[in-house]
């Protein structure tokens, strides 16, 4: 794998923290940079392949019969295959992006021979078409390393953008898509996320938040793709044919990680704007619709019909989906017990947050842990 990146750092973590439990594994390292020669590899017991290019995967697959590739482009008939979802990916972004109220939408990266920016487009394209809207497509393509250092597509890229509809809602397809994007749009003075709001892909952290501003991104933590690599490939190795369903594995990606690039609520109305910025910041607190109203002078009727007019829920309905979008956070990013996280999301009670939770997600509290947890759980040119 590819350690210069993020992803290829935090599949091997993954990969790390599954053979760290074995106890029996040997691991060899980035092969392709520590090895000038294919000939002196040694012989495995099995391979996982990510971000590396598509010739040395090949050469992998005749050196070894179990394999894992660890990219949602992979073909099971040739390799396993266990990757991050990109299609569902598009979709959570598409799907904050209309939380924040926008009503154009576009989509900047593609590059046709590379199929993951393909299907990060697909699904955020078909996510907004779904709720009645419309995805301009970016005629500049991903840039490459050059053009990231050099900004030679600027030019077009800011031409671009002054044409476009405004405000809008644009999903990049990696973060140094959105940083790149968001440093073309203080090249032309356009404000963000006021005028265009920013979102990106994989959260990596160090990229998002060196940014300016810093940058809103789909959350994929490949670290667990690795783990479930790892996984997969132990049953191999200890005799397990996959089934079809194990040979092509997507993980599902775990929500936006928002900043400042989509901290905005492209609504007319100030109060309105204000009101749910409120129940953004104290919903945990927690706080009530008459807290609301105590900070936004409006009548309670008037505000309960804006809010159904321009986000399609009601005040208190708003509380509830901060509070439980709050607790789905802790429950797969901490190990917190229940009523921990009842009192952090406000619920104060314990019984409160499993009936609330269970209301909106048909699962419970501990159900959904255990099923986006999965994988977790036990940790306490084209590529390939």
């Amino acid at each position: 794998m590819n350690t210069d990146s993020s992803y290829g750092r935090s599949i091997l973590q993954g990969v790390a923290r599954y053979a760290n439990l074995q106890r029996n594994w040997i691991l060899f390292k980035d092969l392709s940079k520590t090895l000038k020669s294919r000939g002196r590899w040694p012989e495995f017991d099995g391979l996982i392949f990510a971000g590396v290019s598509v010739d040395l995967f090949n050469y992998g697959v005749k050196r070894c019969k179990n394999v894992v590739r660890c990219s949602g482009t992979g073909d099971p008939a040739i390799s396993c295959v266990v990757a991050l979802d990109d299609e569902a990916a598009g979709a959570q972004a598409a799907e904050h992006l209309i939380n924040c109220r926008f009503e154009n939408f576009a989509y900047y990266g593609i590059l046709p021979e590379f199929l993951t920016t393909i299907k990060r487009f697909n699904g955020f394209r078909r996510a907004v078409e779904q709720r009645g809207f419309a995805c301009i497509e970016c005629p500049v393509p991903h840039p490459t390393a050059q053009q990231l250092i050099s900004h030679s597509h600027h030019p077009r890229l800011i031409s671009w953008l002054k044409e476009i509809p405004r405000p809008i809602g644009i999903m990049t397809f990696d973060d140094s898509d959105a940083d790149d994007l968001a440093g073309t749009c203080l090249e032309a003075g356009i404000a963000v996320p006021e005028q265009i709001a920013i979102v990106g892909t994989n959260n990596d952290e160090l990229l998002c938040e060196t940014a300016w501003p810093p940058l809103s991104s789909v959350v994929a933590d490949f670290a667990r793709v690795g783990y479930a690599a790892a996984q997969l490939l132990d049953r191999m190795i200890c005799g397990e044919t996959p089934s079809a369903q194990d040979r092509f594995l997507l993980l599902p990606p775990l929500g936006v990680m928002q900043r400042q690039s989509t901290d905005v609520l492209a609504v007319k109305d100030p109060n309105v704007a204000e009101a749910v910025r409120f129940i953004r910041d104290h919903a945990c607190d927690p706080c009530s619709v008459g807290d609301v109203l105590r900070h936004v002078p409006v009548g309670r009727r008037w505000l309960e019909r804006q809010f159904v007019q321009n986000l399609g829920r009601t005040p208190l309905e708003e509380i509830t989906r901060v509070r439980i979008e709050t607790a789905q956070r802790l429950l797969l990013h901490t190990d917190q017990r229940l009523p921990q996280i009842a009192e952090r999301c406000g619920f104060g009670a314990v019984q409160t947050l499993g009936r609330v939770f269970h209301q909106t997600t048909n699962l419970t509290p501990a159900a959904w842990r255990r099923a986006h947890r999965g994988v977790q759980s036990a940790n306490g040119g084209q590529s390939a």
